[in-house]
């Protein structure tokens, strides 16, 4: 077991902007895959702000992007959209009367053991 909360802090001089996934077995229970990916955080510079991991599940992933260019991407990958969502890793886009369109892009989360780590600095 994990901790139930984690912390986003940016210490940078620029605006960041954080998704997040977390294990939500509401998930499982609609699609099949555990995963709840949620965005966007918006942290201003020297800012802190804190999500809650309910399951308090061992691994939290984070993706960020930053107003000057910067990311802060892993190896774990999953869909974002550039609007406020949430979305549960395992649903599609549905087609409806035409090609299928998405919202959505895929980018790579990096892992957080809150084992080890009670949240994220990006500097």
């Amino acid at each position: 077991m994990g901790r139930s909360q984690v912390s986003f802090t940016n210490a940078t001089q620029t605006k960041l902007y954080v998704a997040y996934m977390r294990l939500d077995y509401n998930c499982q229970d609609i699609c099949g895959e555990p995963w709840d990916v949620l965005g966007w955080i918006n942290l201003d510079p020297q800012e802190t702000e804190v999500r809650d991991n309910p399951t308090s599940n061992q691994f939290f992933y984070h993706y960020a992007e930053g107003d000057d260019g910067r990311i802060y991407a892993g190896s774990y990958p999953a869909e974002v959209s550039s609007a406020r969502f949430e979305k549960c890793t395992c649903l599609g886009v549905i087609q409806q009367n035409g090609p299928p369109t998405s919202p959505y892009y895929t980018v790579g989360f990096r892992e957080l053991d809150t084992n080890q780590w009670s949240g994220v600095n990006y500097q």
